[in-house]
């Protein structure tokens, strides 16, 4: 349950400038309202200054207010409560509905962007070493040849008389 500052100071019996002093310094922490002002939770206050002093007094603000019986004036029909939960509930269905719809666009962009950062990848390496146009060691074979080639010339210049 969320009450003011001056209810929270009140019902801890402490002076309402060392509540704001301990949020400050974030002994403890404050929270926004519906209302858009500032409150305390009251478990926070009990977990920072320990038991309470007196019940507060004044009516609870929050999102947890509107949700509680107890809190609910008792001339709003149970029907009434009923339906703003129920609003409350399709209000939430409708967030959830769009944060994954965001997620599964969120998902979809990742993947684009992935697919484009390989595609890159791709692109900027270096291009496999060609095959040489001998292949399978035709160059070696032919090198031998030319060798045995060399060597017999060599040998009818030099000796003329040696096929014979």
């Amino acid at each position: 349950m969320i009450v003011s500052i001056s209810e929270a100071a009140r019902a801890a019996g402490i002076n309402r400038r060392t509540l704001q002093r301990a949020i400050q310094t974030g002994r403890l922490s404050a929270t926004i309202d519906t209302a858009g002002g500032r409150g305390v939770d009251l478990a926070e206050l009990i977990r920072a200054f320990g038991p309470l002093k007196e019940a507060p007094q004044e009516t609870p603000r929050g999102p947890g207010a509107a949700m509680s019986h107890e809190t609910a004036p008792p001339h709003i029909p149970e029907t009434v409560l009923v339906a703003v939960l129920h609003e409350q509930l399709q209000q939430a269905q409708q967030e959830k509905n769009r944060l994954m719809s965001l997620l599964e666009t969120a998902q979809q962009v990742l993947q684009a962007e992935q697919q484009a950062r390989r595609e890159l990848e791709q692109k900027l390496l270096p291009a496999p070493p060609r095959p040489s146009s001998f292949g399978n060691g035709r160059l070696g074979v032919l090198l031998v040849l030319f060798a045995l080639a060399l060597a017999i010339a060599a040998a009818v210049f030099l000796h003329p008389d040696w096929p014979r």
